[in-house]
């Protein structure tokens, strides 16, 4: 989805990667099949939560309390 069209970067006014952009399309992608907003910044919001999960599981940081 969003890797697919080549003006996606530029209408945030950022450049990602295209490793990232294929994350990216990947969540919009579960989001769009779970009935959930589309927003960057719902895309955003689970990319940082789902890796901060996942360093708590691995020991890598202590959740703050």
């Amino acid at each position: 989805m969003a890797q697919d069209h080549p003006d996606a970067p530029k209408q945030f006014g950022i450049r990602l990667h295209p490793d990232v952009m294929e994350m990216v399309s990947k969540i919009q992608q579960f989001r769009q099949r779970t009935n959930q907003p589309l927003t960057l910044s719902s895309i955003v919001e689970d990319a940082v939560e789902w890796y901060y999960a996942r360093l708590l599981e691995e020991g890598a940081i202590e959740e703050e309390k």
